[in-house]
């Protein structure tokens, strides 16, 4: 029985317990003020923009590795599309030419391009606060992102076919079949400009400007493709390498935009040395006013103090004469003496005889 009492009162113990913790919840819940998330939650705990961009070498292998292994999947698989549609039953060639290796080179070409204009704006935010750019360069990121944007948007629907067929039917001439100058020219123009200036922004950084020199060497490569300058010698392998061709510089691409993020990250953080700049400071104009005081100043420094003229020498006789007289205490110049010539004032000679009378007596 008494094993069965115990029983009960902790039973009973437990139950007070989670019914007093139900409704502390019930009540916080019912009370407005109460948070509904924790701290981890608060503004300050939130990734910051520039925590996205990679700052190891693996991440930057990793994105180069997996764009060119995609783009050559996808060269092999278009080139290849017959042998393999054979050995599929119900599998045309032109859909896993067209459907399959062109859809996944299209997309995996407008991620990529969509995260270089993203990368771009992160970089633009930041150089457009470098105080030693007085040419204002860092303009180029903006030019930058709008053209990645709108290169991830021709990926995916080719406006750059459709332009090229309206221009070689409406002049009726073009210089090749398909009139890719038609687009090719323009692109080149624009392209070569922000090339150009973007050589000049990212040459602080070594790796990116050597992975964006092999991004415009892919490109330049497809261009000789698509216009049909392809040599001879590559003739077999000229369609393979004009699909895949796109795809890798624009893996390059991503991969020089990565390693120039990190490079500006670091940058603002101070984290890289630089060789000291020197600074061309202007003197500061100074005021007429200003001016002549400042050569007044000069002018009394360097003329000498005034010095007090000597005393001549009967003025130094008679201030010794005055010395000498105030050392006798029973005389004074202004006393008056009184001799048998009816009381009056002796001079200066008469002193000094009466005096001389008294020291020889």
């Amino acid at each position: 029985m008494a094993r069965v009492g115990r029983r009960r009162r902790v039973l009973n113990d437990e139950v007070r317990n989670a019914s007093g913790i139900a409704a502390a919840s019930y009540g916080g819940a019912l009370d407005p003020d109460a948070p509904r998330y924790g701290e981890q939650a608060n503004i300050e705990n939130h990734p910051q923009v520039t925590d996205f961009v990679p700052r190891r070498k693996l991440a930057v292998l990793s994105t180069l590795l997996a764009g060119v292994g995609t783009a050559a999947a996808t060269a092999a698989i278009a080139h290849y599309a017959e042998t393999i549609a054979a050995a599929l039953p119900g599998v045309s060639a032109s859909e896993l030419s067209a459907g399959m290796a062109g859809g996944v080179s299209a997309w995996t070409t407008a991620i990529a391009m969509l995260v270089i204009a993203m990368l771009a704006k992160l970089t633009f935010s930041l150089r457009r606060h470098r105080v030693d750019d007085y040419a204002g360069r860092y303009r180029v990121w903006k030019w930058i992102g709008f053209g990645a944007l709108a290169m991830s948007v021709n990926a995916v629907a080719p406006i750059h076919g459709l332009l090229a067929k309206a221009a070689v039917t409406a002049t009726g001439w073009s210089l090749t079949a398909a009139g890719a100058e038609w687009w090719l020219a323009p692109l080149a123009l624009v392209g070569g400009w922000i090339f150009v200036r973007l050589l000049l922004e990212i040459g602080e950084s070594r790796p990116a400007l050597a992975f964006t020199l092999m991004a415009a060497i892919c490109y330049g490569a497809a261009a000789v493709g698509v216009l049909g300058f392809m040599p001879t010698i590559v003739e077999p392998w000229g369609a393979m390498a004009a699909d895949a061709l796109p795809l890798v510089g624009a893996t390059f691409a991503l991969t020089g935009m990565m390693v120039f993020a990190r490079y500006v990250v670091l940058d603002v953080q101070g984290l890289i040395d630089h060789a000291p700049r020197p600074i061309a400071v202007k003197p500061a104009k100074v005021e007429k006013s200003e001016a002549k005081a400042e050569v007044k100043a000069a002018a009394a420094v360097a003329t000498p103090a005034k010095t007090t003229p000597a005393p001549a020498p009967a003025v130094a006789a008679a201030t010794s004469h005055q010395a000498e007289d105030s050392h006798d205490e029973e005389w004074s110049d202004d006393a008056e003496e009184d001799d048998d010539f009816g009381n009056r004032k002796l001079s200066k000679a008469d002193k000094k005889r009466l005096r001389r009378q008294n020291r020889a007596a």
